[in-house]
């Protein structure tokens, strides 16, 4: 019994590591790093929406610290 849970976790691994590699390889061609881009300017975009009182009230911190200098 231990050997067959041993070889399915084995065949699970190299699933797992091939479809990383097939995955980093999609992600490194030029429409994956446009993908990836407009991905993160979207979260970034969905957060500071979310979020707009707390980025407004660093902002005003952030200012009044360094202003000064």
């Amino acid at each position: 019994m231990r050997y067959y849970r041993k070889k399915t976790m084995d065949t699970l691994r190299k699933e797992n590591k091939r479809l990383k590699e097939r995955i980093n390889l999609i992600l490194d061609s030029p429409e994956g790093k446009e993908y990836k881009r407009r991905k993160t300017r979207e979260y970034y975009r969905e957060y500071r929406e979310k979020n707009r009182d707390k980025v407004r009230e660093y902002q005003r911190e952030y200012n009044k610290e360094y202003a000064k200098i």
